[in-house]
């Protein structure tokens, strides 16, 4: 075999694995576009499929806006009863409001016990914690 001819022979394989890697490539370009596609389709759908639900959903709250606006109305026919008198208040042992969380500061600061200031200021459990974790720290630091 004549080197002209193994060169020919060469150009002529080169050509041809250029062209399969092309018409695999393009294959597979074309296979991406038709999933985007169908992808597109099907969000598509669920789009409006959402959209129409979401109409639904808003007639639907008009109408029982417009229920409870007729229940809302005073009638005629039915007589409202009277409020009854709001109770007394109970005095109450610990501060109330922020008294009592000034007085509760002043006990962590002081070191006292988390049942002490539960019992002492009216807070809760969780507050009285709090309290502890943020003033007997910041108390310690500036003795």
């Amino acid at each position: 075999m004549s080197i002209q001819n193994y060169e020919t022979l060469l150009l002529a394989l080169r050509t041809g694995l250029l062209l399969a890697a092309f018409a695999g490539f393009a294959w597979a370009l074309i296979a991406s576009r038709r999933d985007a596609a169908l992808n597109f389709a099907r969000l598509s759908a669920q789009h409006d499929q959402a959209m129409n639900e979401i109409q639904r959903l808003a007639e639907k709250l008009g109408e029982i806006a417009g229920q409870v606006h007729e229940l809302s109305l005073p009638s005629p026919m039915v007589s409202r009863p009277e409020p009854a008198p709001a109770p007394a208040p109970q005095p109450s042992i610990a501060p109330s409001g922020a008294r009592g969380y000034e007085m509760a500061i002043r006990m962590a600061r002081g070191g006292a016990s988390l049942e002490e200031i539960v019992a002492s200021c009216g807070t809760t459990r969780a507050e009285a914690r709090l309290l502890l974790r943020l003033h007997r720290a910041a108390g310690a630091n500036a003795a």
